[in-house]
């Protein structure tokens, strides 16, 4: 079978690391392609090296800031080269691309994983969506069932199944902590709070610089990701005084590193579905502290972490010097083990497959 998944961009984010597991873990690998709407291969091996492995099996189409045509045109000669079986659409901006290039060829099957349903507050992306339902056959997969549940709400689709997101846990494993942050350049004998996210509006970045101050003084911050708001935050990391206590690592080519290097990591998201980044960290032995929203609770107990309302600062300060506190190691990791595997979530995802084909 040959499988063809598409993307926005490939800016390292969740979904787009999905994206790149799946064809790697999938019994269908060696026959499938992942594709980015946006964006050039230059740029995307520039950005995230790891791509370039994939050769010929990775696919730019450069698409204007616009809708455009001809990017249908070409995501359709694509489709006709690789004789592609199943499109997997990740996400609003492709899986309208893969609707419309469906519609030129009904024989190619459409899956679509929702990763979140905060679009579809949006009426036009709530019309899309149920349009392109009617006009073509969409398979639909969310990555929690709380996703699963918000996008029936939202648009009363039943979703086809729920699987959860999956890591490689032979890549994410309990590190040594004095030498990641030794190759981080980071302190030792401090306590650091990581954010794994892009640099970008509702990840909680400034939320966590306001609080710094009114945690204990051997605590620092460390955000891996890069975005639009480096510059913004960094500024503003300046004007509380906190800038000596803030490290800004950029990209992070070897997350596992960066989480081996951390105390505990924390997504103070004002949306999320079930971030990869998560599963990553508490794959490698690290407590967690994120807002309740998506798909979060159901991979996080308080034996791993804590949940913590949106918008509550207060809340957030107390979860983090409680988080500090909680087992760490091979006991998150094997909590994690057990429910979100890479290698079971590609198989899950196989198995769909040949169910719509079949």
């Amino acid at each position: 079978m040959n499988v063809l998944h598409l993307v926005q961009h490939f800016k390292i984010g969740g979904l787009e690391k999905m994206a790149v597991t799946l064809m790697q873990k999938s019994q269908f690998a060696d026959s499938s392609v992942v594709v980015s709407l946006e964006g050039t291969l230059d740029e995307a091996v520039e950005g995230w090296p790891q791509l370039a492995s994939f050769e010929g099996r990775l696919i730019c189409l450069n698409k204007p800031a616009k809708f455009d045509m001809n990017t249908v045109n070409k995501l359709t000669e694509v489709i006709k080269k690789f004789n592609i079986d199943v499109i997997h659409s990740h996400h609003i901006g492709p899986m309208l691309y893969a609707s419309m290039a469906c519609i030129r060829n009904r024989r190619v099957k459409h899956v679509s994983t929702i990763h979140d349903a905060w679009y579809l507050k949006s009426f036009k992306q709530r019309l899309i969506t149920k349009v392109l339902n009617k006009l073509t056959k969409i398979s639909w997969v969310a990555d929690a069932q709380v996703v699963a549940n918000d996008f029936y709400n939202e648009t009363a689709i039943q979703t086809d199944k729920t699987i959860l997101n999956g890591i490689d846990f032979k890549q994410f494993v309990c590190g040594d902590e004095p030498n990641a942050r030794k190759e981080l350049h980071l302190p030792q004998d401090i306590n650091l709070i990581g954010c794994s996210a892009r640099l970008e509006p509702g990840k909680g970045h400034f939320a966590l610089l306001r609080i710094l101050n009114s945690l204990p003084i051997y605590t620092e911050l460390v955000f891996a990701g890069s975005g639009s708001l480096h510059t913004e935050l960094l500024d503003y990391a300046t004007k509380l005084g906190i800038k000596d206590r803030v490290h800004f690592l950029g990209n992070v080519q070897n997350m596992p590193l960066f989480y081996s290097a951390i105390n505990v990591m924390c997504l103070y998201s004002q949306r999320e579905g079930l971030p990869l980044s998560i599963l990553e960290s508490m794959a490698c032995g690290k407590s967690i502290v994120a807002t309740d929203v998506g798909g979060i609770k159901e991979v996080l107990t308080s034996e791993q972490g804590v949940l913590v309302k949106p918008g509550d600062e207060v809340g957030l300060k107390k979860a983090l010097i409680e988080a500090i506190y909680i087992k760490h190691g091979e006991c998150i990791r094997q909590h994690v083990f057990s429910i979100a595997s890479a290698t079971k979530m590609s198989a899950e995802y196989d198995h769909f497959y040949n169910v719509i084909t079949s």
